[in-house]
């Protein structure tokens, strides 16, 4: 009897969503300050009309590179480099949390059923990170998944789905975000109706899933992500 992953895997083939797949630039991130501030913004945002532009400002406020170039993109920068997260969390004691929000991020989000805005959030994440050793790219593979999930989930407004978008900005293969538009896709996949379909079980299902396919669950994250964010006003019929 086939199980729900195998209804995920044939559809992500007969969309052929993993044809000529290759990773969004988010995921070659130049700094661990950059794949924070992604991270952090994105829930419940659009990501090209809402998040980019405040990493781009950020970016080009500071004088850094949003991400590695071209044929090293898959090579780590040298530590020296990289603008740390205590780099970033110097920028906060600097200009404070008010000029960090009007004048470098210009954005004034709030992290997801509270009042906190998103740009306060990265300063309290880069805290917690911190405390745990990681300060720049290097660090996020010597750190335990779980402790990193475990730093995210400390800060109100932030949850496990932002700490497994960071860990896959930064390199973990075996993660996945059960976003608006994975659980869409596995649900209709399944012949279900949205709400039916929660993140944490999206998440393992599309995980198995990319077993049947033999791609990682990150790379097979972003290429039903991306199918699903090409829609706005109409989703797809099939």
């Amino acid at each position: 009897m086939r199980n729900e992953s195998h209804y995920v895997a044939e559809r992500v083939k007969q969309l052929g969503l993993l044809e000529n797949a290759e990773m969004g630039n988010e995921f070659y991130p130049a700094h661990l300050s950059v794949a924070l501030i992604d991270a952090v913004f994105t829930p419940r945002s659009h990501y090209e009309r809402h998040v980019v532009p405040v990493i781009r400002r950020y970016c080009k406020h500071f004088g850094i590179e949003r991400t590695r170039p071209g044929r090293s993109r898959n090579l780590l920068p040298p530590t020296h480099q990289q603008e740390t997260l205590e780099d970033l969390a110097d920028h906060y004691h600097d200009y404070g949390f008010d000029r960090m929000r009007e004048d470098v991020f210009e954005a004034r989000f709030k992290s997801p059923g509270t009042e906190i805005f998103k740009s306060d959030n990265v300063y309290w994440a880069a805290r917690e990170l911190m405390k745990i050793g990681v300060n720049n790219l290097q660090d996020t593979a010597s750190a335990h998944p779980d402790e990193i999930k475990k730093s995210f989930c400390s800060i109100k407004g932030i949850g496990e789905r932002t700490a497994h978008m960071f860990l896959m900005y930064t390199g973990e293969e075996n993660y996945v975000k059960g976003d608006v538009h994975i659980c869409a896709f596995v649900a209709k996949a399944l012949g279900r109706e949205k709400r039916d379909v929660g993140p944490g079980q999206a998440e393992r299902i599309v995980s198995k899933a990319a077993e049947h396919l033999c791609v990682t669950p990150r790379s097979l994250d972003y290429a039903i992500w991306k199918y699903g964010s090409s829609f706005k006003e109409n989703p797809p019929t099939i």
